[in-house]
């Protein structure tokens, strides 16, 4: 049943898009054809049917003709992704320019087929549904609107301003052929360096920048970056509180999300907006009998739209929901828990972790604990300068998403711990999120100074962990070990799918190594992997999650640091070779 359902839906989405893509072609063929129509008069289709009967010689019907073609152009993009607004506004495109042929006494047959398409794309109405984005679309329309009353009101004062040089001209072929002329850049002879010579090439250039920044906004697809409501906010948050059962979906509070609720208005999905692609932080945060209608849900949502979707950290508990709704499934690695209540350091599996705390602590290191902010100034401001350092080396800037940003302002919900010496130095430091369903907490910033004492990160986890037992803490996360496979699952895996993101997580020397380090504390590994919609679009949806992590990312700004990345590289192994050839000499 589920599997007939899974076929009846996709063939309904190529119905969809197959609908889109041929109502976007024919509207811009008829665009095409209007504008060669009145600037080629040669181009007419009046060899089939004839040509309407001359109205009136004097109507200037070329000129609007030229320019209900150009935007009938423009609206085929929206057509094609299935927006609402082009529909409407193509319904009416179409329909003026039949009504253009017939007063320029064009093709017969071109107004035929205009009203046709006119008729069809009105039945085929309920597929174009698509959502633009609601403040920039209400902006679109006001500024065109006013930015057309503004022309209007120029041209008015203008006219009136400058009527004695016009005079001559609105005398002869009146103020609408003057203002005609002046868009189909007749010839008025006006004298060079005037203000009227000015005024005539300024008021064209004033109308159509009205009304491109107009199309411009209204268009526009729905914004990642549409800032959602206070009562939205707390409903996501009071969900979040609730169910919120993945180590990430705490992220899912962040200011860069759009929401997508269920018809219950019990589940949520954070997501945000990446060209065309959803990118999803973790999995739906509500009621587990509820996860396969939500997901379903945002199938439809995200078909209507014509978006990819992308599923980014989701738990093994519920993959074969995600297989069932015709995803396909990539492993990216595991997520290092630990029973919180069970966690000690006494035998010999905890051996290494046991004696790397106890040597930091005799090199003077404790580790002190804040909620919320770290109150101490000059422990701030060391963290702040092991941030810029760590940023550096890494060759980047703070991510986002579903990673932490270091914060000197602090975040009321997350547990900081620093491992600091008798000189009040920092050595390293972490932060903790909170993980509301399960109780816990997932660790987000490790990060530690340039020269620390042995042992550092081995204690400041330790001691982190057992603050937070005593706390009542059920389990820790100690977050994703890329493409790790502890459980030896027979899996395909990212770092061999999507080469924009092996730089950020196919490493395998780094892999390892936090593999290694997070393994020493004896977690259960629970497996996370990436949900992708169409393996056709998997390098847009490898960049689209890359640039949502990567906030500031361009295609420049990354090839410029890869090359930095890849040039510092091979200073360190120059240096390396150079110590060998003189260790080899000595």
């Amino acid at each position: 049943m589920q599997t007939e359902i899974i076929q009846k839906t996709k063939k309904t989405d190529r119905m969809r898009h197959s609908i889109r893509y041929l109502a976007g072609l024919v509207t811009a063929l008829v665009g095409l054809s209007d504008m060669l129509s009145a600037i080629a008069p040669r181009f007419t289709w009046s060899f089939f049917l004839g040509a309407w009967p001359i109205v009136n010689h004097r109507v200037p019907a070329q000129t609007f003709t030229v320019v209900v073609g150009f935007f009938l152009i423009v609206l085929s993009y929206g057509l094609v992704r299935g927006k609402k607004h082009a529909w409407n506004i193509t319904l009416i495109l179409l329909l003026l320019s039949a009504l253009l042929h017939i007063q320029r006494s064009g093709s017969v047959l071109a107004t035929l087929i205009a009203l046709v398409m006119t008729i069809s794309l009105y039945s085929l109405g309920s597929f174009f549904h698509a959502k633009s984005d609601p403040p920039s679309a209400r902006r679109g329309y006001v500024a065109l609107c006013l930015g057309l009353g503004i022309v209007v009101f120029y041209a008015i004062g203008g006219f009136i301003a400058l009527y004695d040089d016009f005079a001559p001209w609105i005398d002869r072929i009146g103020i609408h052929g003057v203002i005609i002329r002046m868009f189909s850049h007749g010839n008025l002879r006006i004298p060079h360096a005037t203000e009227a010579f000015f005024f005539q090439h300024a008021l064209p250039v004033l109308c159509i920048s009205a009304i491109l920044y107009g199309m411009v906004q209204i268009f526009r697809p729905v914004a990642a970056v549409l800032i959602p409501d206070v009562a939205t906010r707390d409903k996501v948050n009071e969900i979040v509180r609730i169910y919120g059962t993945n180590s990430i979906s705490y992220f899912a509070l962040g200011e860069d999300k759009s929401y997508f609720f269920s018809k219950s208005g019990r589940s949520v999905i954070s997501y945000v907006l990446q060209g065309s692609t959803a990118v999803v932080a973790g999995d739906p945060i509500g009621p587990e009998d509820e996860m396969a209608e939500v997901i379903n849900q945002f199938v439809a949502f995200c078909n209507e739209q014509d978006w990819s979707i992308v599923f980014w950290q989701i738990r093994d508990q519920i993959a074969a929901l995600y297989r069932s709704a015709g995803f396909r499934l990539l492993k990216i690695g595991e997520d290092a828990v630990i029973d919180a209540q069970k966690f000690t350091l006494k035998g010999g599996a905890m051996a290494n972790v046991r004696s790397s705390a106890k040597r930091a602590e005799k090199d003077g290191l404790h580790v002190v604990f804040y909620r919320s902010k770290v109150t101490d100034s000059e422990q701030l401001n060391q963290m702040e300068q092991i941030s810029q350092h760590w940023l550096v080396e890494k060759g980047g800037s703070e991510m986002g998403f579903s990673l932490g940003r270091f914060d000197a302002q602090g975040d009321p919900q997350q547990i900081y711990a620093l491992a600091v010496d008798t000189q009040n130095k920092v050595h390293a430091f972490v932060s903790f999120i909170p993980i509301y369903g399960r109780q816990g907490w997932g660790l987000d910033l490790m990060r530690r100074a340039e020269q620390c004492a042995p042992g550092t990160m081995e204690l400041l986890l330790a001691r982190t962990i057992e603050h937070m037992k005593n706390l009542g803490a059920h389990i820790i996360s100690l977050g994703l070990a890329p493409l790790s496979n502890a459980n030896e699952e027979d899996d395909t895996f990212l770092g061999t799918s999507i080469d924009f993101l092996t730089d950020r997580f196919g490493n395998p020397s780094k892999n390892q190594s936090l593999f290694n380090f997070k393994k020493k504390f004896q977690p259960t590994w629970e497996s996370r992997y990436l949900v992708y919609s169409d393996a056709l679009n998997l390098p847009k949806i490898g960049w689209a999650l890359y640039n949502a992590h990567q906030t500031d990312a361009s295609l420049l700004g990354t090839l410029i640091q890869t090359i930095r990345e890849w040039q510092h590289k091979h200073s360190l192994y120059e240096k390396e070779r150079v110590k060998s050839i003189e260790a080899a000499k000595a």
